[in-house]
């Protein structure tokens, strides 16, 4: 799970699903994907079974001039308040940013003063390139149902830089359960 590092619990706006720190604005960044990464891999577990959760809902936070400054409520969302699903994203008014350095991107209303941390397609991509280099097993994703179509989709940027349909391991299901007391599990039926 490499998102929900920044929300309602905190005193600061925040990047919710950074792939790294930014020590020009440490308020923001708390926590970072790598700093995680980099303490599990040193624990000994292989990177191989590790796979990137990403979320595809933007966390907000309201009444605040910017990342890394405070904050006064969440405001509405999606489904829930404070919760926006990236097809709802940006919402009008915003101007969505990069943050280059956290290699994070968010939206942000000068007028209304809100801010909402997302991922988009192209910090997918660089999420896909960094997990690649890393050799890790994967992405996942929270929230399918907040997803775009098309090229706008989060689900199939990462699948398309995981090198698409020619790109994935298919393998049968070798999942044996022999001493099942279900004849059709004990037996492999579905």
């Amino acid at each position: 799970m490499a998102y929900d590092y920044a929300g309602s619990w905190d005193s600061n706006a925040g990047h919710q699903a950074n792939l790294y720190p930014n020590p020009g604005n440490p308020a923001a960044t708390p926590f970072s994907t790598n700093a995680a990464l980099t303490d599990y891999l040193a624990a000994g577990v292989p990177s191989s079974k590790i796979v990137m959760g990403m979320p595809i809902y933007g966390r907000a936070f309201e009444n605040t001039d910017g990342l890394g400054r405070p904050f006064s409520g969440i405001g509405q969302g999606s489904w829930e308040n404070g919760v926006w699903d990236y097809k709802d994203l940006p919402r009008p008014g915003a101007t969505e940013l990069y943050d280059d350095v956290a290699q994070a991107s968010y939206s942000y209303d000068n007028k209304s003063r809100k801010l909402i941390s997302y991922d988009t397609v192209d910090v997918i991509k660089n999420k896909v390139s960094y997990l690649k280099q890393k050799g890790l097993g994967g992405s996942m994703f929270w929230g399918a149902s907040g997803d775009r179509a098309g090229e706008g989709s989060l689900i199939s940027a990462s699948f398309q830089s995981l090198g698409g349909a020619d790109g994935q391991e298919s393998i049968n299901n070798m999942l044996s359960y022999p001493d099942s007391k279900y004849d059709k599990i004990r037996a492999g039926l579905p």
